[in-house]
């Protein structure tokens, strides 16, 4: 059994972890001013906690033996390695599979300014499948969230072609909603909406 890879945006945690905090500040700066300030602005800054947790803390690109789990906001795709036809990284990792494109939001493809602190050494040793017509798109450069995972999922799909062991046995591709995560917004909103109308 090979190695489980799971990756995680690097800066989508770092702005969550700091809404976090400020979410905590605002907190206990309502609750030290007044208990009615409290209880109007605690459901505001949960849900906003709460949205940077489901935006930039929980979505993952997971990589094991059985293909890619690519967790998104609302939902998670388990894309068979065998239903895989070409991985691109032109806005964000995507795969292009027999059942259509699936986008992970953890892989975003880096900005413009991102690409000034890019080197020439990033873009090389990169799997075969990086380059088209002998050069790679910014989004594959290993010091990007979309290049980081495509490196990942290039490197076991580019293995697994290679020993004619890409096999699609048709099935449905597996998708599974994020219901609680869904109901959490819900919630929390219609706690913001009450706190602040009553």
């Amino acid at each position: 059994m090979s190695e489980v890879h799971v990756f995680r945006p690097r800066f989508g945690r770092w702005l969550a972890g700091a809404v976090f905090v400020a979410c905590g500040i605002g907190a206990v700066a309502a609750f030290m001013g007044a208990p009615g300030d409290f209880v109007a602005f605690a459901p505001m800054l949960a849900l906003l906690a709460y949205a940077a947790w489901a935006a930039y803390w929980r979505p993952s690109v997971r990589i094991d033996d059985d293909g890619v789990a690519i967790a998104n906001v609302f939902r998670t795709t388990r894309v068979p390695w065998g239903q895989i036809r070409r991985i691109d990284t032109r806005y964000a990792l995507m795969l292009d599979t027999t059942h259509g494109k699936v986008s992970a939001w953890a892989a975003p493809a880096p900005g413009r300014y991102s690409l000034l602190f890019a080197s020439r050494e990033q873009g090389t040793h990169l799997p075969e499948s990086s380059y088209v017509a002998g050069t790679v798109r910014p989004g594959d450069l290993v010091s990007s969230d979309s290049g980081a995972a495509a490196y990942l999922v290039r490197r076991r799909w580019e293995e697994l072609r290679d020993s004619d062991r890409l096999v699609d046995d048709g099935s449905p591709r597996d998708v599974t909603v994020h219901v609680a995560t869904i109901a959490g917004f819900a919630v929390l909103i219609l706690a913001t909406v009450l706190g602040v109308v009553v």
